[in-house]
Parts: structure tokens; C-alpha cells; sequence
């Protein structure tokens, strides 16, 4: 088994529109991965601005349900950065989606593709 550490991906939301999914990572066909960490940063530089941000993981690609939900709401702070240990595997096909309620935020996933 071949094992690949690298940024399985980066974005930014398309919106400020929490239910604007982005796919911020889709594990590819005959792969396996090892979710290690997510770092979401708040690129807003006026004080008292914050980020709520929004984290799903499923199966595959489908409708974001409450029980995908990596983080709901989450409060990143202006010019701040939140960052999550995950551990997560996931199998062929399974996305990682994003979302925020503002473009000003940065998601970058970070892991180990298994082939």
C-alpha cells in the first residue's frame, strides 16, 4: 500500500450562505484516507468580525443532513485560526464539505491518500 501525505485540499466558500456547500475534498476512486488535521483560518481584518464556519462529512456526495456535521457554527474570530486534530478515515468516494457565513475564511484539509 502506497501512502501519499499531502494538502488533500483548500477553499474558500463560494457564499455567506451556511446551507452554500463547497466540496473542499473528495477521496478518489481505489483510495483510502486518513484525515489528520483542518486548519480554517478568518481572513476578516476588522475587530469584532468573526466567522461562523461549518465542517460535513459523508459517505458520499449528497445533501449535507444534521448528522454529517464535523463542527456547527463555529466561531473563528477576525484574523484568527482555528485548527482540529481529526483522525477521521474515510473510503472511496466520501466528501468533506464546507461552508461559512462569510468568503472570508480559509479551509485547508490536510491527511494521507492510501492506494
Amino acid at each position: 500500500m502506497a501512502r501519499a501525505y499531502k494538502i488533500l485540499g483548500q477553499s474558500i466558500p463560494n457564499s455567506a450562505t451556511i446551507t452554500d456547500f463547497v466540496t473542499l475534498y473528495t477521496v478518489p476512486s481505489s483510495t483510502q484516507a486518513v484525515v489528520s488535521s483542518l486548519v480554517i483560518s478568518s481572513l476578516a481584518t476588522s475587530a469584532g468580525t468573526s466567522a461562523a464556519v461549518y465542517v460535513a462529512v459523508q459517505d458520499a456526495a449528497a445533501s449535507v443532513t444534521n448528522k454529517h456535521y464535523l463542527c456547527y457554527g463555529v466561531n473563528v474570530p477576525s484574523a484568527d485560526t482555528v485548527t482540529m486534530t481529526l483522525g477521521i478515515t474515510l473510503a472511496s468516494g466520501s466528501v468533506v464539505k464546507i461552508a461559512a457565513n462569510t468568503v472570508s475564511s480559509s479551509f485547508t484539509l490536510f491527511g494521507t491518500e492510501i492506494t
